[in-house]
């Protein structure tokens, strides 16, 4: 036994049990849920954070940035000065726990005993940030 077609069957299968006063059009003519930007951080805070219902949206920008660290491009005319960094390499490899030996800067990255130069950075090295081992041993 066959039913009837419904106004409902044509909807699309998103909003079909939509209520439209949960939805907004966008700038670009799109149907969006009005609570994106608070499912959005939500789904952020338990990707990154813990799965508590209550916190600070202060709290899951720190993580996020805990997460992303904090990367500075590469510039061979800019040393560092710092006593050890990380490194990120073009082909996307980190390697961590660089020491600084000496003037014009060097890094040493000892579990492959590699020395890094200003020749390097752009090249090579694309990114460095200091290394969070070396703040951790200082906290």
């Amino acid at each position: 036994m066959s039913r009837s077609v419904t106004e409902r069957d044509f909807r699309m299968p998103e909003f079909r049990d939509a209520r439209a006063e949960d939805y907004e059009i966008r700038q670009d003519g799109k149907v969006v849920r009005k609570d994106r930007w608070e499912t959005a951080i939500h789904q952020i805070q338990g990707i990154v954070g813990s799965r508590r219902n209550e916190f600070e949206i202060s709290e899951v920008v720190d993580d996020v940035y805990k997460l992303k660290g904090n990367w500075q491009d590469a510039d061979p005319e800019e040393d560092p000065e710092l006593p050890m960094i990380d490194l990120r390499l073009s082909c996307g490899t980190i390697l961590t726990r660089c020491e600084r030996r000496s003037k014009p800067f060097t890094y040493h990255w000892e579990f492959g005993a590699i020395d890094f130069t200003s020749k390097d950075f752009g090249a090579d090295v694309v990114e460095w940030q200091a290394s969070p081992a070396a703040t951790d041993a200082t906290a």
